[in-house]
């Protein structure tokens, strides 16, 4: 029996090697790997969403937070809607920080910012009008700014930000596309960070799931690509 490769499709070749995960970074023990170089460890194959995203943000290498999303979105365990996606941004976006400046991904941050919007439930941007996506990027501002209910222009800075998010999200237009939240979010987090806290990282948007989607609005949203 052949096993398709999760990244990219290709046939799985059995061999016995040790490879480096390509969601986690990890070198472990490999029995299948794809021609194309990919290998899935074993504990990010059991993974669920929430663990998927601590794994990839936690041992990428990768500064374009555009790059981690996709990463993470490609997982088995990422469907192609749900409230998974509202945590993705903010850990996301520290990661890459993580990787450019050792200094912004502080101990317990990634914890912090899934932990902050993992509650959120599903549909709450149709049942709310309170996108997931765009509140994880209110909760990246608030970690790194250290704000609380009790500061002021750190408050103040978090609110705007995802106030942004939601303004660029609900521009976008529905139906929902969790994977067009995700890239509207972190397009406003980055610009964001670049004029409110000099924080300046790389930024590519390139959606790979327009054919997963059966509610994709094709020509109508910014990133697709036939």
């Amino acid at each position: 029996m052949s096993y398709p490769c999760v990244l990219c499709g290709a046939e799985l070749y059995e061999t016995d090697t040790v490879a480096v995960c390509s969601f986690c970074g990890q070198e472990t023990p490999a029995e299948y790997l794809c021609p194309n170089g990919h290998h899935v460890c074993e504990d990010c194959q059991l993974a669920g969403p929430l663990q998927v995203v601590e794994r990839v943000c936690g041992g990428t290498q990768e500064i374009d937070p555009g790059a981690i999303v996709n990463l993470i979105m490609k997982h088995p365990a990422m469907v192609m809607h749900g409230p998974y996606h509202h945590v993705l941004v903010a850990p996301a976006v520290l990661a890459a920080l993580g990787n450019s400046d050792r200094r912004a991904l502080k101990s317990g941050r990634l914890a912090s910012a899934i932990k902050r919007t993992a509650d959120l439930p599903f549909a709450v941007c149709g049942t709310r009008g309170e996108c997931g996506a765009a509140v994880s990027v209110g909760a990246l501002v608030s970690i790194l700014t250290g704000a609380s209910y009790l500061k002021d222009q750190e408050r103040s800075l978090a609110l705007r930000a995802t106030a942004e998010a939601l303004q660029a999200v609900a521009e976008g237009g529905g139906p929902r596309c969790c994977k067009q939240s995700v890239y509207l979010s972190l397009e406003t987090a980055v610009s964001f960070l670049r004029r409110e806290l000099s924080l300046d990282l790389p930024l590519t948007i390139r959606c790979e799931f327009s054919g997963r989607n059966e509610e994709c609005k094709k020509e109508r949203c910014q990133y697709y690509e036939s």
